[in-house]
């Protein structure tokens, strides 16, 4: 089960760091402690107010996982590999997207794999992939959704993902 958060706040960018991590580590994880580590060094570094009232960019969430994933405790008993595969990418489709996370997500027959995307409205971790639909591990009820809901083009009726908004995750053996 995935951290839920509260329907009055913008933290669905430091759930989705939680909940990637808890998905590939299982209940070795603290999830609570890695939350409060999250908020505590996002208080620090920006204004948690903001936080609050619009949520997380990726500049933010470059700085979390740089700062508590790759380095200190986290980094010593979670080792992680986080990568941002499509920034400065501009030739990619929609379809090829999806195709390129499903085939990350299926890299390894275990749970050592997780993709965070973030819209101009959510973050959220990807759990799995089919022809027709996308399937998440998420701080809300948005459990899974129509891939053809989703762009990188803005049109309208669509959640818009930017290529700079892709994490992948995979847990280190």
């Amino acid at each position: 089960m995935p951290a839920k958060q509260g329907s009055l706040d913008n933290f669905c960018g430091i759930y989705s760091l939680v909940n990637a991590v808890s998905h590939l580590y299982g209940n070795r994880l603290k999830r609570k402690n890695l939350y409060l580590k999250l908020v505590n060094h996002f208080n620090q570094s920006y204004n948690i107010i903001d936080l609050i009232n619009y949520g997380m960019t990726n500049v933010e969430m470059d700085n979390l996982i740089m700062t508590v994933f790759q380095q200190g405790y986290y980094y010593q008993h979670y080792p992680l590999i986080i990568t941002m595969p499509y920034r400065g990418i501009s030739k990619l489709t929609t379809p090829q997207l999806f195709s390129q996370i499903n085939q990350f997500l299926n890299k390894y027959p275990d749970k050592r794999t997780s993709v965070i995307i973030g819209t101009q409205y959510h973050w959220s971790v990807i759990q799995a992939i089919d022809h027709k639909f996308i399937y998440f591990l998420d701080s809300t009820d948005f459990n899974k959704a129509y891939r053809h809901s989703f762009s990188i083009v803005n049109k309208n009726k669509t959640y818009q993902i930017s290529l700079d908004d892709i994490y992948f995750f995979e847990r280190v053996i």
